[in-house]
């Protein structure tokens, strides 16, 4: 292969294992970059032409080589919220962490709230009472948020300021709270590109990300950042509304206004129903340990159906995150009534979540080209198999329906792979683990859990990829290793499709390029 005779390349990698994302298995050669593109895929040997004085040159033997990943759900704000103030990791006690928390106040200004985060409750043996802060922190809101985001140790002032309780602390009902996080701006900035290095590191180059209402707060941050080429990660936005109904007027406006490659406005996200674990999943049979309940918490089904008929007359994605096979059938009738009333487009719909979908709807979903948005990781949440809840909730007859990759694959679908960060941080390693060779953290059981129902290895790094850059409609700038396309490359040490299950887990990033630029860099 001969060089363009006008430049040489500004780097070029050299592997025993490239994986293009266009062949079903790697294969040694090359991979050449000038400024922002790929401008050589080739045979070993064939570098030579591309390579002159100034070349960087990687010479990463077995290192894996692909496309750089795309996250397709994640939630920068949540990490954010996980992230800010008092580290309380290590603390043992709740008297502990009323001293830390009273020495850390001191430091900050009188008028400015007190966040902390990561305590273990397992640890300190109880669940923290609102009074010692109460005691403590008369005049301002403190707000500490538990290591698994299921408790706010908070006192009765940022109750009152923020509308949310306890145990009751989501990222939906902690809105008023993050919005108000988001005002330090030149905080904000500084959380959001110490998120995209910590992304890099994994091989993330690219993210569809999801923000309340408008995005107050964060959108003036990207903006700026776009603006003065400081995004080291392309970053797709999605609006879910909140606090306010879907605005369409505002859709629209993202839509014209952010359409970059660095900066693109996506759509809406619009919640459904709960989750199948804590049976506010909607379900099409009754729970098997709860008889006669097929949700504890009812969905109105008529103003989810009003909000995306709206959207998607005016042009505008949605996803709509649905986990029981009520409401993911609920979801694709919904998404087909558009195309009935308001006619056939290349809308690239998406449904997340996709705990437990019935196979008469998966087929639906492939002929109405409804993307699915998988958490790929998502059995690691799980201990153990014996610790597994599938089969206690939904019955064993219907244990084998969740997280059915193979179904969907077989029935047309196209699988894209998300985090719902910070549910899970971004590993393609972990989700090869969990969704192809179908094990929990214990390695068990032997054989994997339901085998037949996992996804290859090659089209789960599809789905991290090329998949995920056809949603953001970005499959012709990236996803893939090309001729053309931009430098968003991801370089594992080993090879990811022949690596045994039991060492998927210790594989690690030793190389990110975004645009060509380099984000991580451990190749040496």
């Amino acid at each position: 292969m001969e060089s363009n005779n006008a430049r040489y390349a500004d780097m070029v990698l050299i592997s025993n294992a490239i994986f293009t994302g266009l062949d079903q298995e790697v294969s040694p050669g090359f991979v050449a970059v000038l400024g922002d593109c790929i401008v050589a895929v080739g045979n070993p040997k064939e570098e030579e032409p591309w390579i002159g004085p100034q070349t960087k040159v990687y010479s990463l033997g077995d290192g894996f080589i692909m496309p750089g990943i795309h996250d397709n759900h994640v939630f920068f704000t949540g990490y954010m919220s996980m992230h800010r103030g008092l580290d309380l990791t290590n603390v043992q006690s709740e008297a502990e962490a009323l001293k830390l928390l009273i020495a850390y106040a001191e430091k900050l200004p009188e008028d400015q709230n007190v966040y902390a985060y990561g305590w273990d409750p397992d640890a300190w043996g109880v669940l923290p009472e609102n009074e010692p802060l109460d005691q403590a922190f008369p005049d301002r809101a403190v707000v500490a948020i538990n290591r698994s985001k299921s408790y706010c140790w908070m006192n009765s002032i940022a109750i009152k300021r923020f509308g949310f309780t306890p145990d009751q602390c989501s990222a939906e009902a902690r809105a008023v709270m993050l919005r108000e996080m988001l005002q330090d701006q030149e905080l904000v900035k500084t959380e959001f590109q110490d998120f995209c290095s910590m992304l890099a590191k994994r091989g993330v180059t690219s993210i569809k990300d999801i923000g309340f209402d408008q995005y107050e707060g964060l959108l003036p941050v990207l903006e700026e950042l776009a603006g003065k080429g400081q995004l080291s990660t392309r970053v797709h936005f999605v609006l879910e509304p909140v606090q306010s109904p879907l605005n369409t007027d505002f859709g629209l406006h993202c839509k014209a206004e952010y359409n970059g490659d660095y900066l693109r406005f996506q759509g809406y996200k619009v919640m459904v129903d709960g989750v199948v674990a804590d049976h506010t999943g909607d379900m099409l049979e009754p729970y098997a340990d709860m008889p006669g309940v097929t949700n504890l918490r009812p969905v109105d089904y008529g103003a989810i159906e009003a909000a995306v008929m709206e959207a998607d007359q005016h042009g505008l994605k949605c996803i709509l995150t649905a986990e029981g096979d009520a409401a993911i059938r609920e979801a694709v009738s919904i998404f087909e009534k558009c195309r009935h009333v308001n006619g056939v487009r290349d809308a690239r719909h998406s449904i997340s979540d996709l705990e437990c979908p019935h196979p008469a709807d998966l087929k639906r979903m492939a002929e109405l080209d409804i993307f699915a948005e998988i958490y790929a990781q998502v059995l690691l949440l799980n201990p153990s198999h014996e610790e597994a809840y599938m089969a206690m909730v939904a019955g064993q007859d219907r244990e084998s329906r969740f997280y059915d990759y193979k179904s969907m694959l077989d029935a047309g679908v196209t699988v894209t792979c998300g985090t719902d960060l910070p549910l899970f941080i971004t590993s393609v390693p972990d989700s090869l683990y969990a969704a192809s060779a179908r094990l929990f953290p214990d390695e068990s059981p032997e054989g994997g859990w339901y085998p037949d129902k996992g996804m290859p290895r090659e089209e789960v790094l599809k789905a991290w990829t090329v998949n995920g850059a056809k949603h953001c409609f970005m499959e012709e700038k990236t996803g893939t290793l090309e001729k053309g396309k931009y430098a968003d490359i991801c370089v594992f040490d080993r090879n990811l499709l022949h690596t045994p299950a039991a060492e998927l887990r210790n594989s690690k990033v030793i190389l990110t390029l975004c645009g060509g630029r380099v984000t991580h860099d451990e190749s040496h």
